[in-house]
């Protein structure tokens, strides 16, 4: 009598390509999720970014309490050129001065790519004095879209 041969165990190339491939397709799809993942941490980075720049304008505004409208028209480009209102005094220029460092630090990369914001602040009551009402907004590019924060608050009261 004769054993009966041994069965051959193992993968066929066929069976194992159909796996690879699946393995594949299926890799695939979670590298897709992180890079979306990625990219969705990036957009609340500068999100926060700008959120923590208009705070920081909004602080320094109200910190000037009573020459809060020596802010209006405040400006810093995405080159971080600084526009100064003709009224600002002293302390009000370096008030935005700062801001501007906040944007476009010299020792650091920018917080915010191409970073730039606006002050607008005007009277509520129409008569050159506060209280009034301050709109600050800071503006970026993220992958090549243009994106904006902007607060609105009272100061001066």
């Amino acid at each position: 009598m004769r054993a009966p041969p041994p069965s051959e165990q193992g993968f066929t190339l066929i069976e194992t390509m159909i796996a690879l491939a699946i393995f594949a397709i299926g890799s695939m799809g979670v590298l897709a999720i992180l890079m979306t993942g990625f990219s969705i941490s990036a957009e609340g980075n500068h999100l926060t970014g700008g959120y923590e720049i208009a705070q920081n304008a909004i602080g320094m505004i109200r910190a000037n309490g009573g020459n809060a409208l020596q802010f209006n028209g405040a400006a810093v480009s995405k080159t971080g050129s600084v526009t100064i209102p003709g009224s600002a005094n002293i302390v009000v220029t370096q008030a935005i001065n700062s801001w501007k460092n906040m944007m476009h630090p010299a020792a650091l990369p920018p917080t915010l790519p191409s970073a730039n914001g606006q002050i607008a602040v005007v009277s509520l009551q129409g008569n050159g004095m506060c209280p009034c009402t301050a709109t600050i907004s800071v503006g970026w590019q993220s992958n090549g879209t243009p994106e904006a924060y902007t607060v609105q608050t009272i100061v001066g009261y």
